[in-house]
């Protein structure tokens, strides 16, 4: 079993990554309501066997466990994310970078059209496993209401 999840706890969503550490690809991302994330967490335990949910040590990371202790998932690690949002611009350029108009700005400079919470949840399954994943072209980053 090689399948992990990753989830970025926030006040309203969250993101959600799927990903394969035999393969070293993600399967899915996205950003999900409080409301709807543990449906989905739970459907990708069932389908994939999942080995360890890392969560991050932030914001509603106890009601994010309380959701899923509730739907009887309880392979949780939590992971300190300080830092992790900032560095998720950085890592959003490396998988996407930036056209040849402003590849040449300072990434500091650059902020991502998309919303870095499923990025954000790479970062913290990519420290915690000290792996870094290829982000296959084929998987967007979805949004689950």
């Amino acid at each position: 079993m090689s399948f992990f999840i990753s989830i970025d706890p926030g006040n309203k969503k969250c993101g959600l990554l799927l990903a394969d550490m035999k393969s070293g690809n993600v399967i899915e991302s996205g950003i999900s309501t409080l409301n709807k994330f543990s449906d989905l967490v739970s459907l990708w335990n069932q389908k994939y066997h999942i080995c360890k949910i890392i969560i991050g040590d932030g914001t509603n990371s106890s009601h994010i466990e309380n959701k899923l202790q509730q739907k009887n998932i309880i392979n949780l690690t939590f992971v300190d994310e300080r830092g992790s949002t900032l560095r998720a611009r950085y890592r959003y350029w490396e998988i996407w970078p930036p056209n040849y108009f402003i590849r040449w700005l300072p990434k500091q400079m650059l902020f991502p059209p998309e919303n870095l919470d499923a990025v954000v949840a790479l970062i913290l399954l990519e420290d915690f496993l000290k792996f870094t994943f290829i982000w296959p072209e084929e998987v967007d980053i979805k949004i689950w209401l």
